[in-house]
């Protein structure tokens, strides 16, 4: 009974995330149907409320990392990188319609990598709206300008080369107390792999569409840009970075670096604009971080009640006869569930799963790593599967950009699935070398 209570409270939570119900006046939002399981689990006791108190003691410094690393966003955007980043792109293409395509593609990668998928999204496809309204002539329709939205899109569900490309990276990363250097080292080469199988699969669908010529801007993007306050920021973000690279050698964890890095940029801002911290924390994705919180709590529901170990009995018979069939199971079956109900509690599911089987630690890591990778590339083949394909619909619907979701479905299974086998196969490569 209690095992049918504990999935029916996970499914609920899940359907109320994706569906965004209206209640009277109210519209359930991810963040307070991910609350609202959470209490429910603890309520009707199948999560016990000192488990809860040590979840949220355990996740306190993860989350800290993702509150940080919005912050950090939010302030590089206001101080005029990203637009002088999109204008120089624009003019050093050269009028090249492809050229200006693949520039778009790499730099967003290059951006989703250092500040998180979502950040990608939420700062690039406005940007790329504007910039593509910029620069078309009158020989240009709406299926030129597709490629370049797609191109946004697809760098936020690439897998992540370093921890803090993704939330669940961050998040079950630390539930593996696996550190900065030792992700990257695992994790850099898949994500490479996903990079240009992904590239090219888009470049070859859109080959058709992508305009062979455009206007070159002759000015920036709507932003006065403060040169000082760019160059000082980036040299904030440099420091930061290579803060996370040296956690071994300087024990200090990633989220005091992302924090402290934080706190410069947010002093800097008040020097360099008129908004106070509070102006930009209050700006911080608060919704998504509680819906982070909520979906775990969840998810250790699930654990609590043994459902997760149906799930483990599958992988440990795989991995028994095969760690690297073992890895190509995890991967796919995290990438398929994340399509079909979110990556966030894909990922906690699978995280609880792997913690509980008894597999040596190189390969828990492994397992750790191929599930990260379905959950990272997944949520391409359906529009639910993650915040960041959500957001980017909404943003270009505000637009009067209309992209439909079989578009999107059919455009997003190939990409995923060629992606995500390759990438399980340089993983696979890696464990067999003994990385």
């Amino acid at each position: 009974m209690v095992t049918v209570l504990a999935l029916s409270i996970f499914i609920l939570t899940v359907a109320l995330s994706l569906g965004r119900p209206r209640i009277g006046r109210f519209r359930v939002q991810p963040s307070s149907a991910a609350v609202f399981g959470a209490l429910l689990v603890v309520l009707v006791g199948i999560l016990p409320f000192s488990t809860m108190v040590a979840t949220l003691s355990f996740i306190a410094h993860p989350i800290l990392t993702i509150a940080s690393l919005m912050v950090i966003t939010i302030i590089a955007d206001r101080s005029g990188i990203f637009r002088t980043l999109a204008w120089n792109l624009a003019r050093s293409a050269g009028g090249s319609g492809r050229r200006l395509f693949t520039y778009l593609f790499f730099s967003g990668t290059f951006v989703g990598t250092l500040f998180t998928n979502d950040a990608a999204v939420l700062i690039f496809t406005p940007l790329v709206y504007q910039l593509v309204e910029e620069i078309k002539d009158d020989s240009w329709t709406v299926k030129n300008k597709i490629p370049y939205y797609f191109a946004v899109l697809y760098v936020a569900n690439l897998v992540g080369g370093l921890v803090i490309s993704n939330p669940i990276n961050i998040m079950v990363s630390s539930w593996f107390s696996i550190g900065f250097l030792e992700y990257a080292s695992w994790m850099m080469l898949p994500a490479i792999v996903s990079m240009l199988a992904t590239y090219a699969v888009l470049l070859f669908i859109f080959r058709n569409a992508i305009p062979v010529r455009y206007q070159i801007p002759v000015r920036s993007l709507g932003l006065r840009v403060k040169p000082q306050f760019v160059i000082i920021s980036a040299v904030v973000l440099g420091l930061t970075l290579i803060g996370f690279f040296t956690e071994q050698l300087t024990g200090i964890p990633t989220s005091y670096v992302a924090s402290a890095g934080a706190v410069m940029l947010l002093i800097l801002n008040s020097i360099y604009t008129d908004d106070s911290p509070v102006v930009v924390v209050r700006e911080v994705g608060w919704d998504a971080i509680l819906f982070v919180i909520g979906i775990f709590l969840v998810t250790n529901g699930l654990r609590e009640t043994g459902l997760t170990g149906v799930l483990g009995t599958l992988i440990l018979g795989v991995v028994d006869q095969s760690v690297s069939l073992g890895t190509y199971v995890t991967g796919i079956v995290a990438a398929g569930a994340s399509a079909l109900m979110n990556n966030h509690p894909t990922a906690w599911i699978m995280a609880l799963t792997l913690e509980d089987l008894p597999l040596g630690d190189i390969t828990t890591r492994t397992m750790a790593f191929a599930a990260l990778i379905g959950g990272d590339l997944g949520p391409k083949m359906l529009p639910i599967g993650s915040l960041a394909a959500l957001m980017w619909f909404r943003i270009l619907r505000a637009r009067s950009v209309e992209i439909s979701y079989w578009q999107y479905i059919k455009l997003g299974v190939p990409v995923t699935l060629i992606a995500l086998l390759l990438s399980l196969l340089m993983l696979n490569l890696e464990y067999a070398i003994g990385v």
